[in-house]
């Protein structure tokens, strides 16, 4: 995904342009730069920096990784605000928010990983047109940003609205669907994967919905978040971390061996649930914007969920601020 201004932005040329740029720091013995990460104690992010250190991708990079172990989305925000962390996994409507409220952070992508909308493989249920007439779990909330892309989906493709739902957090969610007190759940993707590995299918994701609605399948909303002070003050940092970032999911992405590493960390003592979170997980594995057409992709997304959600879904603003994407090195 682009910078706001337009500059492309590529996490893989990053990586050429950091192991370039710190070249002479590693080679002279310098002392290693200390990057903060915050981490959620179930959250993928743990995983790729569990790969960045036992690799060494981030010595090689001349950074030391720290991880500050957070409770929610909501902690890391806080963290990241107070100074306790340099680098938090977030959405970029956050960003957005901070930086017409005069915040100055930026986002990198991290995963293009979608939630899904789940039932029971003996349903019948194939399309929006079919959720309609069901009752529908929704995990996140009313103002969720996958929500709101499947209920503009449900309105361009089949011109029905969904509006037998309930909310609730993904795990009472997956429970009430097993029970059969709900019919579909639409949830997040590690979830799903939960769900697919106990014999229930995937009817639609929300990467489908936004593909009906005109928007790239691998669309990303959820990045690495810092402020641009200190990005801009850390540079060769910040883009060893990216870099240490891109070569752990480069081995995620081959390396099968690597996954058994990683299994104590994931809670998938089943096989089947193991392969699913993989196979989600690499699915999701963020790619760097390659055309023009990525930055229209940002704006449209932000004017279909202040279309579909109003103001208050896009925390009061009417328009996507310039600067939201953080612009590194060519």
């Amino acid at each position: 995904m682009p910078t706001a201004g337009g500059t492309r932005f590529s996490r893989r040329a990053c990586l050429v342009g950091a192991a370039t740029a710190l070249c002479s720091r590693t080679g002279g013995g310098a002392t290693l730069a200390t990057v903060r990460l915050g981490i959620l104690q179930f959250g993928t992010i743990q995983w790729l920096a569990d790969v960045i250190r036992r690799h060494g991708f981030d010595s090689g990079h001349a950074i030391a990784l720290e991880t500050l172990t957070l409770a929610n989305t909501d902690a890391g925000r806080v963290a990241l605000m107070a100074g306790a962390a340099d680098i938090v996994v977030a959405d970029w409507f956050f960003v957005a928010t901070q930086r017409a409220a005069g915040v100055g952070l930026g986002f990198v992508p991290f995963s293009a990983a979608t939630g899904a909308i789940m039932a029971p493989s003996a349903s019948p249920l194939r399309s929006l047109a079919d959720v309609k007439k069901v009752r529908l779990g929704v995990a996140g909330g009313p103002l969720d940003k996958s929500w709101l892309l499947v209920q503009a989906a449900a309105r361009r493709t089949a011109g029905v609205d969904l509006t037998n739902v309930v909310y609730g957090a993904p795990p009472l969610l997956g429970a009430k669907l097993e029970q059969g007190e709900l019919d579909a759940v639409l949830t997040f993707w590690n979830f799903a994967a939960g769900l697919e590995a106990v014999g229930f299918r995937q009817v639609l994701s929300v990467a489908d919905c936004a593909r009906a609605l005109g928007l790239p399948g691998n669309l990303v909303l959820v990045g690495f978040v810092f402020h641009t002070g200190w990005a801009d003050a850390n540079r060769a940092a910040v883009e060893g971390f990216l870099a240490g970032a891109t070569e752990a999911e480069t081995l995620l992405a081959r390396d099968s061996d690597e996954w058994q590493r990683l299994r104590p960390l994931m809670g998938a003592p089943d096989d089947t649930l193991f392969a699913a979170l993989r196979r989600r997980f690499i699915e999701g594995i963020a790619e760097p914007a390659e055309t023009p057409e990525q930055r229209q992709a940002a704006e449209r997304l932000f004017d279909i969920v202040l279309r579909t959600g109003g103001l208050r879904a896009t925390g009061g603003l009417a328009r996507l601020p310039d600067g939201v994407f953080w612009q590194a090195s060519e």
